[in-house]
C-alpha cells in the first residue's frame, strides 16, 4: 500500500487576516495536490520545517506585535501532524522575543530548533541628560537574536536556550541606506541594522548558515548541544545592499549557495565541515531575454525569493519576482559552480517559495500575490516543464511534502 504524502503551505503576507497553514494531500504521480484545510489564519506562517524523525511541523508567526499587546516579537508554533487525515494540531507555542521570526530548523541533535529573525524599522527616541547637564537624545534600534529553542521529548517546544545578537550599526551612517519598497511602502534598510532572513543546517548538520539581508553579511554557526549554546564559526561581509536572503548546500559537494534579494545574482562558496566559507563565484539568474529589466518602473526591483538544490545535486534553482516572475535552472559543474541554463514563467505572480519533491520528479512553485502553487515537471537534464497544473491557494510562502509513516 502505498504511504500517505501531504504538503503544507505556510502562507505570508502584510495583511492582518487570510494567512494560516494551509494542508494538501500530495500525489507523488503527477505533483498533484488536493486540498484539505487552512488553519490558523492569523498566523503569518512565512516558513514551515518539518521534524526529521516525528510528525511535527514547526512554524513561525511572523509578526511584531504579542497578542493584546505593543511590540514585543513574535511566536514559534509546533504542531502535530495526523498521518491519517494530514491534519495538524498545535501543540505548543512559545514567545520569540524579537519581532519576525522568519525562519526555523531543527538541529542535529534533534534537541533545538534555530528561529532567525528579521527584525523591522522600529526605534525608539530615548531623551537622556549628560553627565555635564546638558540634554541630548538617543536612538535605540530593533535587535536580531537568533534563538536556540530547546524541545521536549515529543517534539513540543521547551523554552529559549540561548540567543546571538548578530551586529548592528544601529543608525543611518556611513553606506548605510534607507529604502522604501515601491510597491508596499515597506521600509527596507541597508546596514542599518540586522535582519537575520534565514538559517539552514549543512548536509551533515555540523553547522548552520544564516543570511543577514540587514547588513549583507553570511554567518555560520555552530551549536553545543550539551550546553544548548550557540557557537559563532565564521563571518563574511558581501556586496553593499544585495540582501542575502536564503541558503542551500549540494548534496555531495562542498558547496553552498547563497541567493539575494536586492541583486539577480547568486553567490557559491566552499565550506569546509568547521564552517569555514569561502566565495568562489558570482553567478547571474538572469538570461539575455530579461537583462536590463531589474528595475523596471512602478515595480519592485528584480531580485530572488528561494533557492534549492536538487536532491541529485545537477542543478539548482532559484524564484526571481519583481518586474517579471520566474524560475531560474542553473546546471552544477563538478566544481560545484553554476552556469544558469533556463528562465522559466513561474505560471503565476511573486513566486515566493519552492519545494522539489522527495522523488525528485516536481518542482512546486508558491505564488503569493496571485494565490496559487504552480506545478512544473523536472527532466533528465534538470530543465523545468510546466505541467499546466495550478491550485488555489492563500499567500504562499514556503511548501514542505511530509509522507506519513504508517
Amino acid at each position: 500500500m502505498a504511504k500517505k504524502m501531504y504538503a503544507y503551505v505556510g502562507n505570508w503576507n502584510f495583511f492582518p487576516a487570510d494567512k494560516g497553514i494551509s494542508c494538501y494531500t500530495y500525489d507523488p504521480e503527477t505533483g498533484s495536490l488536493g486540498f484539505i484545510e487552512t488553519i490558523e489564519p492569523e498566523v503569518c506562517a512565512g516558513q514551515i520545517w518539518i521534524h526529521p524523525e516525528k510528525p511535527i511541523l514547526y512554524a513561525v508567526n511572523e509578526k511584531g506585535d504579542l497578542d493584546g499587546k505593543m511590540g514585543g516579537g513574535g511566536y514559534v508554533l509546533a504542531y502535530s501532524i495526523d498521518p491519517e487525515s494530514g491534519k495538524l494540531t498545535r501543540i505548543s507555542n512559545i514567545e520569540s522575543l524579537c519581532t519576525e521570526p522568519c525562519y526555523v530548523v531543527v538541529d542535529k541533535s534533534r534537541k533545538h530548533v534555530l528561529v532567525s529573525q528579521h527584525a523591522d524599522p522600529f526605534y525608539v527616541t530615548r531623551v537622556v541628560k549628560h553627565g555635564d547637564g546638558t540634554w541630548g537624545n538617543q536612538i535605540i534600534m530593533e535587535e536580531a537574536g537568533l534563538a536556540l529553542i530547546g524541545l521536549n521529548e515529543d517534539g513540543s517546544l521547551d523554552r529559549i536556550k540561548d540567543m546571538y545578537f548578530t551586529k548592528t550599526n544601529g543608525g543611518l551612517e556611513g553606506d548605510s541606506k534607507k529604502l522604501v519598497d515601491p510597491v508596499t511602502g515597506h521600509v527596507q534598510l541597508t546596514r542599518v541594522i540586522s535582519r537575520q532572513h534565514s538559517v539552514m543546517p549543512s548536509p551533515s548538520e555540523n553547522f548552520y548558515v544564516v543570511c543577514d539581508k540587514g547588513m549583507d553579511r553570511v554567518y555560520t554557526f555552530g551549536v553545543d548541544a550539551d550546553n544548548s549554546k550557540l557557537i559563532l564559526l565564521d563571518e563574511y561581509l558581501d556586496d553593499l545592499g544585495v540582501f542575502p536572503r536564503y541558503s542551500t548546500f549540494h548534496p555531495e559537494k562542498k558547496v553552498l549557495y547563497t541567493n539575494n534579494e536586492r541583486k539577480c545574482e547568486i553567490h557559491v562558496f566552499n565550506y569546509t565541515e568547521e564552517g569555514k566559507i569561502g566565495l568562489i563565484q558570482k553567478v547571474d539568474i538572469l538570461t539575455d531575454e530579461y537583462k536590463g529589466k531589474e528595475y523596471s518602473i512602478n515595480v519592485r526591483p528584480m531580485g530572488a525569493q528561494d533557492i534549492l538544490a536538487h536532491p541529485n545535486g545537477k542543478a539548482v534553482y532559484c524564484t526571481i519576482e519583481g518586474g517579471d516572475n520566474l524560475l531560474a535552472t542553473l546546471k552544477v559543474q563538478e566544481d560545484g559552480t553554476l552556469t544558469l541554463v533556463q528562465n522559466i514563467d513561474c505560471e503565476g505572480i511573486m513566486p515566493r517559495g519552492i519545494c522539489i519533491s522527495p522523488d525528485g520528479r516536481f518542482l512546486l512553485s508558491g505564488n503569493l500575490t496571485s494565490g496559487d502553487v504552480t506545478v512544473f515537471a523536472i527532466d533528465e537534464d534538470g530543465m523545468l516543464s510546466y505541467t499546466g497544473q495550478k491550485f488555489e491557494a492563500v499567500s504562499p510562502s514556503a511548501i514542505r511534502i511530509f509522507e506519513a509513516d504508517h
